[in-house]
């Protein structure tokens, strides 16, 4: 009880602290990515092995940490269909943007480390858990941009089923 009580104190202090920094920052960016969600636990590849990917992040300068260029607040749905069954994994994360220009081109490399509230709705009632994200962001411009992500989470439901998994994404910024 202490250890998630810990969690969700923490989690709910940096999503406060980034949330207020990033208002007080206006300039940011909205980016969309569509791709594909692939998850590792068995449990949900026999859904599918391939899940269709949505996501909207939300870019600021926000909390300077550990020389980190940018703070990120993003919201992802991973969701399949497959002959009548269908399920979702909702993901709220706030991270860390670490990037690195690429020569003398336009395009920038990001590192992002995450954290944040995961829900699955995947077999009987959904569950909220805790989990985070691994991720590498190509900019080719200013505009476009490919993004691969590794989530991790807490275990859920019955089968103690895990929303682990690699996104592959296309993102396109406004």
């Amino acid at each position: 009880m202490m250890k998630r009580w810990l969690r969700w104190s923490a989690l709910g202090a940096l999503l406060l602290v980034s949330s207020l920094s990033g208002m007080a920052q206006p300039e940011g960016s909205l980016r969309l990515r569509l791709g594909a969600y692939f998850p590792s636990d068995e449990d949900l590849q026999a859904f599918n092995k391939t899940w269709f990917a949505v996501g909207l992040t939300y870019q600021t300068v926000g909390i300077p940490f550990f020389g980190s260029a940018a703070t990120e607040i993003s919201a992802d749905l991973f969701t399949h269909q497959t002959g009548g069954s269908r399920g979702a994994v909702t993901a709220l994360l706030v991270s860390q943007v670490y990037e690195q220009p690429l020569g003398e081109t336009d395009a920038v490399l990001q590192l992002r480390f995450g954290i944040g509230l995961y829900v699955a709705d995947t077999a009987g009632p959904s569950k909220n858990v805790f989990g985070g994200r691994v991720g590498l962001t190509l900019h080719l411009n200013e505009t476009y941009s490919v993004e691969l992500n590794y989530d991790i989470t807490d275990r859920f439901g019955p089968n103690n089923d895990r929303a682990n998994g690699f996104s592959l994404t296309v993102g396109y910024r406004f």
